[in-house]
């Protein structure tokens, strides 16, 4: 059944773009120019930096300033907390790169993977105070109360969902205790030893950072298409903007602010529950990163439906301010 519908939708497709060459064009113009002016410059130089930095192990000097705190709260490993750090600060879907490639470098446990992927993938703050709050949503300065709402949420999922992941345990004092494994045993977690930078290092994780955004912008541009033929059928101006959000989170935010008869409160609310879930877009671009690992796209798809669902029912709360 699953590979009718693939084959009918793969059919469609290339009908449309046959058909409708024009409409299949301003698509892929829209998603490259995305691409090239905010995705590009803004993911690809903290992608090859953090490549290095796992590669090298050097991001564990990085753990003592924040790693205390956060260890603490989550009761995760010191490199558990770099990718907390890169999924709250650097936006989808970064967060979840960082940890498949520390879960491919063997410096957290594939649990551990798993259980930070439901809540460490995250549209980024710049994206959310420039794009969201003051292009689209229009508010005179950065609403602080609704910013602390739309990522308390995730890391409140985070708190929520720990006990449910059998993890080390941290010690008052940082120590951790043996590590579970899914057959039940237990090991000591493995220190993953630190490797000296050198040129065939670097150009490999170069290499990677361009292959990676290189994913990226296809995925943008696919999307973008599809936005685009979603003009051709007869839908109302409120149904397309949902469904433009439920595909690319970009054309999805920009349709849904521009419906003039949404009040200003589920305008908002609407605008942040899409940006929040991140669309199907960033769904395939986070399987793209998770290829090649153990780690599974349903935890982070239910983590996202239901960071979603908790922004919906709660932004409002703070959307006037």
């Amino acid at each position: 059944m699953k590979k009718i519908l693939c084959i009918l939708l793969v059919t469609c497709l290339l009908l449309l773009f046959f058909t409708h060459p024009g409409t299949a064009a301003s698509g892929c113009t829209l998603g490259l120019t995305l691409w090239y002016t905010a995705v590009l410059p803004s993911l690809l130089p903290f992608m090859i930096l953090s490549n290095l930095l796992v590669a090298t192990g050097m991001f564990r000097y990085l753990t003592p300033f924040y790693a205390p705190v956060l260890r603490r709260i989550f009761r995760i490993s010191e490199e558990g907390c770099y990718a907390v750090l890169l999924g709250f600060l650097c936006g989808f879907p970064m967060g979840a790169k960082v940890i498949a490639d520390l879960v491919r470098e063997e410096h957290i446990a594939p649990e551990e993977g798993d259980y930070l992927l439901g809540f460490c993938n995250n549209v980024s703050p710049a994206f959310f105070f420039n794009y969201i709050c003051l292009l689209k949503l229009s508010f005179p300065s950065v609403p602080w109360r609704l910013t602390a709402l739309f990522y308390g949420i995730p890391l409140a999922y985070g708190l929520l969902t720990r006990p449910f992941y059998h993890l080390p345990h941290v010690s008052a004092d940082g120590g951790q205790s043996l590590r579970r494994s899914a057959a039940g045993g237990s090991h000591m977690k493995k220190q993953a030893p630190l490797h000296r930078l050198d040129f065939p290092m670097l150009d490999a994780c170069m290499m990677d950072g361009f292959s990676t955004i290189t994913r990226l912008g296809g995925y943008i541009m696919l999307f973008t298409i599809l936005v685009q033929f979603l003009r051709l059928l007869p839908l109302s101006a409120s149904t397309l903007a949902f469904l433009s959000a439920l595909l690319e989170i970009s054309c999805g935010a920009d349709r849904i602010a521009a419906l003039p008869a949404l009040p200003d409160v589920y305008r908002t609310a609407f605008v942040c529950t899409g940006a929040a879930f991140g669309g199907l877009c960033i769904c395939a671009q986070t399987q793209s990163v998770l290829s090649g690992t153990p780690l599974s796209i349903r935890t982070w798809l239910r983590g996202r439906i239901m960071t979603a669902l908790l922004v919906f029912l709660l932004v409002p709360l703070a959307a006037g301010v």
